[in-house]
């Protein structure tokens, strides 16, 4: 095993396209890449997973092959989106998160409100603004019950500041803040509404 830091290594977190931290890439012993498991894990979990791997279970091709065989299942589009997303492959990734909304309107798996969050961030990394807003709202008129309800709230902020659309986004902080007040966020929101009012009393071309 080796362990690399990809801000410094850069070529080799290129070659394997690798976007989020930890990445942990299950290689052949000519480098060709099994399958990654992204994020942290418990042990017996992440030893299940490299097992898998190793035995050509549960990765990136198996699922692909699979695909047609389970197209009606959103629960499998949704971990195929994230499989293909952890790959660096966002196209890939975005057509699957979009069939899981398609074919779960209801959000009876609880796996759409992670997808049109996952679609958020790819269209705020996009620099589409306003599409990352359309889906956090989403996630906030239709399914406020699930867990991403939060995250996406904290979102539709962001994309309105990354748009310049300030007093907008220092509307939505403060609502988050006084909603949510012991939230682990709530900090991060007010301090957030405080910046951005420092910033609108600045004289225009200061």
């Amino acid at each position: 095993m080796a362990k690399l830091n990809a801000d410094v290594d850069t070529a080799s977190a290129s070659r394997y396209s690798v976007r989020y931290y930890p990445t942990i890439c299950v290689l052949k012993e000519d480098g060709t890449e099994i399958d990654r498991i992204v994020g942290y894990y418990r042990a017996p979990e992440y030893i299940r997973q490299v097992e898998d791997y190793l035995a050509g279970r549960n990765t990136l091709d198996a699922m692909l092959g699979q695909e047609t065989a389970k197209a009606d299942s959103a629960d499998f589009v949704f971990r195929l989106g994230e499989k293909l997303s952890y790959h660096g492959l966002f196209d890939e990734g975005r057509k699957r998160y979009l069939r899981v909304v398609a074919l779960d309107p209801e959000n009876k798996t609880g796996d759409v409100d992670d997808a049109l969050y996952s679609l958020a961030r790819m269209s705020r990394k996009d620099k589409e603004f306003a599409q990352a807003r359309k889906y956090a709202q989403t996630i906030l008129d239709r399914y406020s019950s699930g867990d991403m309800m939060k995250p996406a709230f904290i979102e539709v902020g962001i994309d309105f500041k990354k748009a310049g659309s300030l007093p907008e986004a220092r509307r939505v902080f403060l609502d988050y803040a006084k909603r949510f007040p012991e939230d682990e966020d709530a900090p991060w929101a007010r301090e957030q509404a405080d910046t951005i009012a420092a910033q609108l009393r600045r004289p225009p071309g200061s």
